[in-house]
């Protein structure tokens, strides 16, 4: 594990104990709940409906903390699998989910890193592959190698189908500068640590789109929140842009193949039905 890796282990473990318990935090919560609901047609997703006869439909929630993201997405797939640096907020993770009334086998967290050079054997396992849709909720600006995360989450996905979700900020590079020089001079803030775990002041639309399609990811989305995130610290409010990304993996090469192979056979199947066979014209 890097050391900026350990240091947000270490911060999100320290957050835990207070993560998600402020007004603001609950409405953040919310805002992106109700736009991941509002926009689940246009992510592209094959989600689990009452009539599809038991088809699994799976769900990596990865940087998972106490699990925003599983509360928001869990009505509409049928197994959740979340991963997450900070054992603490693994803990909390699955306590909501067994509280909740969910067994492990529906929803379930360990405590793992996807990019770092070794992956534990746990997460090798077909537990921890082949995913219907994988999402990262507001936890991208703090991955120390973005390009790598998109790589590694999209082979997580299925082929074809699969779908990679990124929930995260706008830049706002001067607001991360101004939180820096003021956690120098009041370190007893709300999260005194925090600042110092960002390693990215937001995306653009074209730095995700750039990532995806380098990460094998195609039918890129974006979509920007009508209302700014707003965060109430003793420092002061902060306010906030949020985009949802989405895209969908590549084909593999063998399904490439087949697809084109599938189009040809209905470009020649409408060509010989419009053209008129001999034997039977005068």
């Amino acid at each position: 594990m890097s050391a900026f890796t350990e240091a947000n282990r270490k911060a999100f473990n320290d957050l835990s104990a207070t993560y998600n318990s402020k007004p603001w935090q609950h409405k953040l919560s919310a805002q992106v709940s109700d736009a991941l609901q509002q926009n689940r047609d246009w992510l592209g997703v094959r989600w689990s409906k009452p009539d599809d006869g038991g088809r699994d439909v799976r769900l990596l929630d990865y940087a998972c903390g106490t699990g925003s993201i599983t509360k928001a997405l869990g009505p509409y797939v049928s197994t959740i699998r979340g991963v997450d640096v900070s054992e603490s907020m693994v803990e909390k993770y699955n306590e909501a989910a067994q509280s909740s009334g969910l067994t492990s086998e529906q929803a379930n967290a360990v405590v793992g890193n996807l990019l770092s050079d070794e992956v534990s054997q746990q997460l090798s396992g077909p537990e921890y592959q082949l995913f219907d849709v994988a999402v990262v909720g507001l936890g991208f600006h703090h991955f120390e190698d973005p390009a790598t995360a998109i790589k590694r989450l999209t082979d997580r996905l299925k082929p074809e189908t699969g779908v990679l979700v990124i929930i995260d900020f706008v830049p706002f590079d001067d607001e991360l500068a101004r939180e820096r020089k003021e956690h120098a001079h009041h370190p007893d803030g709300d999260f005194p640590d925090m600042s110092h775990t960002i390693k990215h002041s937001g995306f653009t639309r074209q730095d995700v789109l750039k990532l995806y399609e380098e990460g094998g990811l195609e039918d890129f989305g974006w979509h920007v929140l009508p209302d700014p995130a707003v965060m109430e610290l003793k420092n002061g409010t902060r306010e906030r842009t949020i985009f949802i990304a989405k895209g969908r993996r590549s084909p593999s090469a063998w399904g490439k193949v087949r697809n084109w192979f599938g189009s040809m056979q209905q470009s020649m199947g409408g060509q010989l039905a419009l053209r008129p066979d001999s034997q039977y014209t005068s």
